[in-house]
């Protein structure tokens, strides 16, 4: 019994030996295929296939034959592994293609056609096929085998996302949107994810647009030749949508909406989409329809209040602002509030219309009688709505040069709530209001402070804003205030007479100032002579910043992408790198309509910018762009 088991154990040892022995050879052989020492390989390769012809060292063994043009051997294994698994037509492709590489064309068109016709009705071996024709650069062949399959196995629908691939490798557009169109075409909604998926992939970074003409004009074609196919309109709405054209998808929608007898989704989902992507005419045009709906739609209310959201939106977004329709915009919110009162359902569009009354029709006086009211009425249950009126309110008192009585009611709602967003936004406000005034030391202490905030906005914008003063906070005494037109007591008033330090740092708080009160004309006077007055400062990069963002207001759209783009060449490492190429995403995104230059932007911040404060949005508005957030 003992001489028994010596014997099984040395007899597992020697086969243990001999695997490993094999393993190491394989290794050897694959690694010498690698590096394209073929006849290397095919030495140690034959005597390990001889022994055993499994799959995995056909896979190697085959190409190094077909390297080196022994057909003779080539053929000879083929055959062998024909014979050990005839249920693999791939096989049959290996032999047609090692007697087309030998010259005898019609001998390999019989083995391939045999190939086919002998398939076995089954799924797999049709996709198994055709993959083998893909591997020998078939193409058509792979088609007509996905193409017998769906005849053979009665499936219109099957191998859709192979036959798409094939079609993409020979940029047959047509074939493309008629394999998506395909999966819908019987009405099946739930196909509709998946063929706009091929869709977006097609037309996403087609910079000259011409797979989208091709796109449109299908889906044109299929709504007029299937009027009744709803699914076709979806997707048209759904491809205006992804090409940001609003105004051609409300259209759409208005037929989306009367055809499913639905009550105004459709168009609101529209309208949102519209006024994130700044298209507010379109925007404008559809809460007006839903309003002419009347008071039985479910969304009337809703679309009034976003009506006045978007125009006021539309209106401070330019520069200089358009007094006749802040005019009109005004009398529109007062006749809302007049209509829906002061509480809290209103208290968004209340802060609103205090805005638009002190920073755009010069009726400070009436805003600040607005949000006093505003106060004293709050909820007593709710006292964080009193304290965002109260920030508001100190807003217009800044504005109004009442600086006081600003700091007081900042440090009010920061007392209230200092571990609160509320609180610590109403600190940075009287940080920077000390910032406007001069007082350098104190803003930077509170800025410090605010690096720890629980809001990452405000901490980045606290941290940049501190860095700015300490970089720029130096004793200048030898430089002189030196242009004169800028002279204008009334505004030095609010800043103090103490001129001969830190003069750069003063010129551009009192820009900054001015670009709160919304005089950018004035504020760019500032900006331009900081290089004069304080040739040594370090706010460069700030100061093309600041006037690329006016510019961008004034619809300068060319100026102010250049300033964004020399702030990426020859500051990228500062504090605004980042801002710069994410300003120059949104710019070409909204404004200039570059949505392939906008996309590559994203991802330059995303690659270059990992730790931005901006990467959460750009990756967003990177997979919007790319369609991966419009698939239903």
């Amino acid at each position: 019994m003992k001489q028994l088991l010596l014997l099984l154990v040395a007899i597992l040892n020697f086969y243990t030996i001999v695997a490993q022995q094999r393993s190491q050879d394989e290794q050897l052989a694959v690694q010498y295929f690698q590096q394209g020492e073929y006849e290397k390989a095919k030495a140690i390769f034959k005597p390990l296939y001889d022994k055993k012809p499994d799959t995995y060292l056909y896979s190697y063994y085959y190409p190094v034959l077909l390297y080196l043009e022994d057909y003779k051997e080539l053929e000879k294994v083929v055959k062998a592994q024909q014979k050990a698994f005839p249920s693999m037509k791939r096989y049959d492709i290996d032999l047609g293609y090692v007697y087309e590489r030998q010259g005898d064309l019609n001998k390999a068109l019989k083995e391939y056609d045999a190939a086919i016709k002998n398939l076995p009705a089954q799924e797999h071996a049709y996709r198994d096929l055709h993959y083998a024709f893909l591997g020998k650069s078939k193409r058509d062949y792979a088609i007509d085998v996905l193409l017998r399959g769906r005849k053979i196995l009665q499936n219109p629908k099957l191998f859709t996302k192979e036959l798409v691939y094939v079609y993409s490798s020979l940029n047959n557009t047509d074939k493309i949107i008629e394999e998506a169109f395909n999966l819908v075409k019987d009405g099946d909604d739930k196909q509709l994810a998946e063929t706009q998926t091929i869709l977006q992939n097609l037309i996403v970074e087609d910079e000259e647009q011409i797979n989208y003409l091709l796109l449109k004009t299908a889906l044109q074609k299929e709504i007029q030749k299937n009027p009744n196919s709803i699914e076709y309109v979806y997707l048209l709405y759904w491809a205006y949508q992804l090409n940001k054209e609003y105004a051609d998808a409300f259209l759409i929608a208005k037929s989306l909406d009367k055809r499913t007898k639905g009550d105004g989704e459709v168009i609101m989902e529209l309208i949102n989409n519209a006024t994130q992507n700044r298209d507010y005419e379109t925007a404008k045009e559809a809460l007006e329809f839903i309003i002419a709906k009347g008071e039985t739609s479910p969304f009337f209310t809703t679309a009034k209040f976003q009506l006045l959201d978007v125009k006021y939106f539309q209106l401070i977004s330019v520069s200089p602002v358009k007094i006749l329709e802040a005019k009109q915009l005004e009398q529109e919110f007062k006749k809302m509030i007049e209509e829906y009162g002061i509480h809290k359902g209103t208290a968004e569009w209340i802060q609103k219309y205090a805005h638009l009354l002190a920073f755009y029709v010069n009726k400070p006086e009436e805003a600040i009688e607005i949000l006093n009211t505003a106060i004293a009425n709050a909820d007593i249950r709710d006292p964080k709505q009193k304290a965002l009126f109260k920030v508001n309110l100190a807003d217009i008192l800044l504005y109004s040069g009442n600086v006081w009585d600003a700091t007081l009611l900042y440090s009010q709602v920061d007392k209230d709530f200092p571990n609160d967003t509320i609180g610590q936004n109403a600190k940075y406000k009287n940080a920077k209001l000390s910032f406007y005034i001069g007082e350098f030391e104190w803003a930077k202490s509170q800025l410090d402070i605010l690096r720890a905030a629980t809001s990452k906005l405000i901490a980045n914008d606290a941290m940049q804003f501190s860095l700015l003063i300490s970089d720029n906070e130096e004793d200048e005494e030898d430089e002189e205030e030196s242009d004169e037109e800028l002279s204008d007591t009334e505004f030095y008033g609010l800043f103090g007479n103490d001129f001969e330090k830190n003069i750069g740092l003063r010129y551009f708080a009192k820009a900054d100032f001015l670009l709160f009160q919304n005089h950018d004309e004035q504020a760019l006077k500032y900006l331009d002579s900081i290089a004069v007055v304080s040739p040594l400062s370090k706010l460069n990069d700030i100061v093309l910043l600041t006037k690329a963002k006016i510019f961008t207001r004034q619809k300068k759209y060319l100026e102010a992408a250049a300033l964004y783009q020399r702030i990426s060449d020859i500051y990228s490492n500062g504090l605004y790198g980042d801002d710069a190429i994410y300003y120059l995403g949104e710019l070409y995104e909204y404004y200039l309509k570059d949505i392939p230059r906008a996309m590559e932007y994203y991802q330059k911040l995303l690659k270059d910018y990992p730790g931005s404060l901006f990467a959460v949005d750009a990756r967003k508005r990177f997979r919007t762009l790319r369609g991966d957030l419009i698939n239903n």
